[in-house]
């Protein structure tokens, strides 16, 4: 089974309204991450914020593992980047960029660790956090190489356990948190376990971390503009148990496309999610401000299904 690598089909496999849930999939080894990578975004946010790559001690082991890990990923299972290379062609990524280091710690084998993470999360286009547990079982952000962050900073989630972590997710203390701990409790090294989720925001930034009050951000949305306004930003996310340190890397593929790039159904599975989101959750998302400009819209596709506004 596969999430796929747009935002067309991680749609397919999100979760709607109703309960939060983790929906998981397998994931095969071979499509594990973004096989087509914009690498010289990313390496323009490690070059302009160095403090997106944080490591605590106690996840150096995992960091290089997870450096010795993509590496042999990226030999066994190429990308179209690779393969552009091998070809002869002029690369287009971070491949080619020179990334300034970022500002070292004190402590020398934690520099160490940090630029090992930095050039693993340089090379890939997901994002990559180190989640390791502590004597109790619970786990904790120990490590992250953010370029790509979905409103939230890793200042504020570094050194957090699960739970706090996804405070500002409405239920998902109620919901989900017994889940999740049981699943990375259980979670053996091997498979890879993959889900998605989606936001409607009003950018096409990889790096979303609005400023500006919700109301203002979607002020300038109307039904006849949705089209092009309104953006579907999927996380594709993926769980994986590293065999050697006991941690586990979590991995965030950022796929974003306005409305009027989708098909209509797509359009009109967003919008009905979008009105069975939860009061709360509804609000963080800043719904009030766009939900009936997208309802418009998308009833407007489904009578005309070839419009594109």
């Amino acid at each position: 089974m596969s999430l796929g690598f747009s935002v067309e089909a991680l749609l397919a496999r999100a979760r709607g309204g109703g309960a939060l849930r983790m929906g998981l999939v397998r994931v095969p080894e071979a499509e594990w991450l973004t096989p087509d990578a914009d690498l010289a975004a990313r390496a323009a946010v490690f070059a302009a914020e160095p403090n997106c790559v944080q490591v605590l001690p106690e996840a150096e082991a995992a960091v290089h593992e997870v450096g010795e890990m993509l590496e042999g990923w990226t030999s066994a299972f190429p990308s179209r980047l690779r393969e552009r290379l091998g070809e002869g062609l002029e690369p287009s990524s971070a491949s080619s960029t020179s990334v300034p280091p970022p500002t070292p710690p004190a402590n020398g084998r934690g520099a160490k660790a940090v630029a090992v993470l930095r050039t693993a999360a340089a090379g890939v286009w997901e994002d990559l956090c180190i989640l390791t547990p502590d004597a109790s079982g619970q786990y904790w952000l120990t490590a992250a190489a953010l370029a790509f962050p979905t409103d939230w900073h890793l200042a504020e989630k570094l050194d957090q356990a699960l739970t706090p972590i996804h405070a500002p997710i409405h239920g998902y203390a109620e919901q989900l948190a017994a889940g999740v701990d049981h699943f990375f409790a259980t979670l053996q090294p091997g498979p890879i376990f993959g889900r998605t989720n989606w936001f409607v925001v009003a950018s096409d930034a990889w790096r979303y971390l609005p400023q500006d009050d919700p109301e203002a951000r979607f002020a300038h949305v109307t039904a006849d503009n949705a089209g092009q306004t309104l953006f579907v930003r999927c996380e594709r996310q993926t769980l994986r148990r590293l065999p050697q340190s006991g941690a586990v890397l979590f991995t965030i593929g950022i796929h974003v496309e306005p409305l009027d790039r989708l098909s209509s159904g797509a359009v009109a599975r967003v919008a009905q999610s979008v009105g069975g989101i939860s009061s709360g959750e509804h609000e963080r998302r800043a719904a009030p401000f766009y939900a009936e400009a997208l309802t418009r819209y998308a009833e407007r596709r489904n009578r005309s299904p070839e419009l594109v506004a």
